[in-house]
């Protein structure tokens, strides 16, 4: 087997996989996460804050559906933007992408921790961590396809209940908890409030993105990454607005704003710590977010692969299992590095710091999708974005907004964001771009002529 083919993952994902895998990232965030910016922004609040970050999401949905099936690499955003603005953006942007998917991983796993520590005092939330890494760690690197029916089956478990929880709630729903008693603010920190709660927000969110970097392993990405995409962000756009709307109305927005387990903690506010459903949620709940943390490993692992077979990263981490044809080492090690921020960091803290990398990341997308458009023009695009240039611009903006959300929530995290970025540049101009491999696909795309990019996707497909 040559050294280009071994650089090959293997494709078996249909469109009903990627909508599987898009929503199972993501429903962890219905479980557990947004309700850390309530304090601040109460219900309606959160609400407009809910509302902008699905807009940005949506818009953005539609960019990478069009980068997806005219650059369809493991890379996703890094690829998006090494093609548009050179290696050194390329790299930015898969910096951002992996800092919000391993920083991820432990925010996901500490709310495991807490769910089963709910149900079960006696077992320490770091050891339930722990054990959840290491069983996912092993069911990526026996494929992809693999975890993709496992996921399927997590995913309509978390969905089922959290419909079971609308049904149950809504009539329930009180609504003084929603926009408060006579003489209450409806949004107790005003436009500040808001702006603090966008990286909670974003939590409802946030992952959708990851879907282009599992376009190497896609059966037909040109036809199967758009429905995969947009089929995913419409499910969650309904799932965020009743989530969150029941949850509160159920029990107001004070005590959820530091829940470990919202879900159950709002159900059991309206109808007692030991009615039948608060107990389903924190046992079944757990579902919800075994799927996202295996979705988020899935993710981590495609983009450190990513940048590791183009050179940016140490060799190890693009080493493919010789039989499963899965990065192992891109699994296993940033593994490691998850166990250790369970232990020693809050999830509120690290909710920031991922956030931030995402948001680096998305500013990139959209501008990668709006200067392509302008540098090539015939480039082979099987899907467009509608109303373009309107929605990247209008979700470029955004991400800018959000991006200094954190400097309201915690100044200090904001600061820290900012030097791993700085440690991330001159780490690439030290050691990366010395070291960039010719063979890895998205160098390839980039020595062909401009006047040969229609052919692109299918000579790229072929040769790696």
């Amino acid at each position: 087997m040559s050294d280009k083919k071994n650089l090959e993952l293997k494709r078996t994902l249909t469109p009903f996989n990627l909508w599987v895998i898009g929503v199972g990232i993501v429903i962890s965030g219905n479980f557990f996460g947004w309700n850390f910016g309530l304090s601040s922004s109460g219900y309606v609040g959160m609400l407009i804050a809910v509302a902008i970050m699905g807009v940005m999401y949506a818009f953005m949905s539609f960019g990478i559906s069009e980068l997806s099936t005219a650059l369809p690499f493991a890379g996703g955003p890094y690829s998006f933007a090494r093609r548009a603005m050179g290696p050194f953006v390329g790299f930015v942007t898969g910096i951002g992408v992996m800092l919000q998917y391993v920083i991820a991983a432990p925010v996901v796993a500490i709310g495991i921790g807490a769910y089963i520590n709910f149900l079960f005092p006696a077992v320490n939330p770091i050891v339930s961590a722990a054990v959840m890494y290491v069983f996912f760690m092993a069911v990526h690197i026996l494929g992809v396809k693999e975890y993709a029916r496992l996921e399927a089956v997590l995913v309509f478990i978390a969905l089922a209940l959290l419909v079971l929880m609308y049904f149950v709630g809504l009539p329930q729903i009180k609504v003084e908890n929603l926009f408060g008693s006579q003489g209450q603010s409806m949004i107790p920190g005003g436009i500040k409030g808001i702006w603090a709660a966008l990286p909670f927000a974003m939590w409802l969110f946030l992952a959708i993105e990851m879907l282009p970097m599992l376009s190497e392993e896609t059966r037909d990405p040109k036809k199967d990454m758009p429905k995969g995409i947009l089929s995913g962000m419409f499910t969650l756009i309904i799932l965020s607005v009743l989530t969150t709307t029941v949850a509160i109305g159920l029990s107001g927005y004070d005590q959820l704003s530091t829940a470990d387990d919202p879900l159950p903690a709002a159900i059991a506010a309206a109808f007692g710590g030991t009615y039948w459903l608060a107990q389903l949620l924190a046992s079944v709940g757990l579902v919800g977010l075994i799927a996202s943390f295996s979705g988020v490993i899935l993710a981590y692992s495609r983009q450190i692969f990513s940048l590791s077979r183009a050179g940016y990263l140490p060799a190890i981490f693009s080493k493919l299992h010789p039989k499963r044809r899965t990065p192992y080492m891109a699994i296993i090690l940033p593994g490691f590095i998850g166990l250790v921020l369970v232990a020693f960091f809050n999830p509120d803290d690290l909710i920031l710091i991922a956030t931030f990398g995402a948001l680096i990341s998305y500013i990139s997308v959209n501008l990668s999708l709006i200067i392509l458009r302008k540098k090539e023009p015939d480039l082979h695009r099987p899907y467009k974005s509608p109303m373009y240039p309107f929605m990247p611009i209008v979700s470029m903006v955004l991400a800018c907004i959000a991006l200094f959300a954190s400097f309201f929530a915690n100044l200090t995290f904001f600061w820290v964001s900012i030097a791993v970025f700085g440690v991330a540049i001159l780490y690439y101009f030290i050691w990366a771009r010395h070291n960039i491999n010719a063979d890895a696909p998205e160098e390839q795309f980039m020595q062909i002529d401009e006047n040969d990019v229609h052919i692109l996707p299918e000579v790229v497909k072929e040769s790696i």
